[in-house]
């Protein structure tokens, strides 16, 4: 039997190296690394097109087969990984097999990379230098706080009114602040806080610090939602909200429900609409009321009913009124 020596099995090459390019031409989510002691730095000598496509080893939780599972294009060009040759001394067949976080001591420059490899061609990463590479939601350290926490307090909404409360003393509600912790002592605790941000600023966050226990999605453009350690959940769209149910909603608010739209609210009902209001209903319109009924009306009031009309009354009837009472007065 003839055994090919150079494949793994009788050798396992290992390597470590820097991404340079992400762009695989037949989208397989390979990537071109520079690996340290193979290929020269200088990329004149070994120029990023010259370097072999390396495929990237998925986790087992990933299925990596016809639609299924995670696509494996999270790495950018500067990412430094690990893998090892699947042809061993060839060195033409590598295998990224993880990534790597370090402490940049620069950041990344186009001009200054023309020539160096190891390094982000694009000049984009490093993005910062002296921290390590870790997203800040994750560390929350003191001098190396993430923006996003604070951009949504920023942002927040407050003193919504509360529809027919007292003009002189309206009640108001604020939109709650951002749930996450950033106190040192007392706030997210390294490596507590589980988080997935993208480069343009998509954020996932699952923190599992004890007492300050959260679940976030956010958005680049500001829309998001937020669980805080108590199962409250905070939610804002910054465009507009479509929601389609194709079968039965059903909706049971156990406390109060305060509807507050700034602008105009219309209502279409195919079918029935049936109200049932256990306690007392008010309803105070600054505008005009105007309704039109296609078929008869009927209404009963098992209690006394007073209209008060500062204005003039006009009945208006194509056959008949009828007035049936005990007592009829007319001023």
């Amino acid at each position: 039997m003839n055994v090919n020596r150079d494949y793994i099995g009788s050798q396992f090459i290992w390597f470590f190296g820097v991404v340079e390019d992400r762009n695989d031409p037949i989208k397989l989510g390979r990537v071109r690394v520079r690996v340290y002691e193979y290929y020269d730095k200088d990329k004149q000598a070994v120029p990023v097109n010259a370097l072999p496509w390396a495929q990237v080893i998925q986790s087992p939780t990933s299925a990596a087969t016809g639609d299924i599972g995670q696509t494996p294009t999270g790495m950018v060009e500067g990412t430094w990984v690990v893998g090892f040759f699947l042809d061993g001394h060839r060195a033409q067949q590598p295998i990224v097999l993880g990534t790597f976080s370090g402490i940049p001591q620069e950041l990344g420059s186009e001009k200054q990379y023309e020539r160096i490899g190891f390094s982000d061609p694009n000049g984009v990463y490093p993005n910062r230098k002296d921290e390590p590479d870790v997203n800040r939601l994750a560390r929350n350290d003191e001098d190396f706080q993430h923006p996003n926490p604070g951009a949504r307090n920023d942002a927040r909404t407050k003193e919504v009114l509360i529809a027919n409360d007292d003009p002189g003393d309206p009640n108001k509600w604020d939109e709650p602040v951002a749930a996450y912790d950033s106190d040192p002592d007392k706030g997210v605790k390294y490596p507590k806080n589980h988080v997935y941000e993208t480069e343009s600023g998509h954020i996932k966050e699952f923190d599992d610090t004890e007492g300050k226990e959260r679940i976030h999605e956010y958005h680049k453009a500001g829309t998001f939602y937020e669980i805080d350690k108590a199962g409250k959940k905070v939610t804002r769209i910054v465009a507009n909200n479509y929601v389609v149910i194709a079968g039965t909603d059903f909706v049971n608010v156990k406390g109060d429900c305060n509807l507050t739209v700034d602008s105009n609210c219309t209502t279409y009902i195919k079918g029935n609409w049936d109200i049932q209001v256990d306690g007392d209903k008010t309803e105070n319109i600054k505008g005009k009321l105007t309704q039109t009924v296609d078929d008869s009306v009927t209404e009963t009031y098992k209690n006394n009913q007073t209209t008060n009309i500062t204005g003039t009354l006009d009945l208006d009837a194509s056959t008949e009124i009828d007035a049936d009472a005990g007592v009829i007065n007319l001023n």
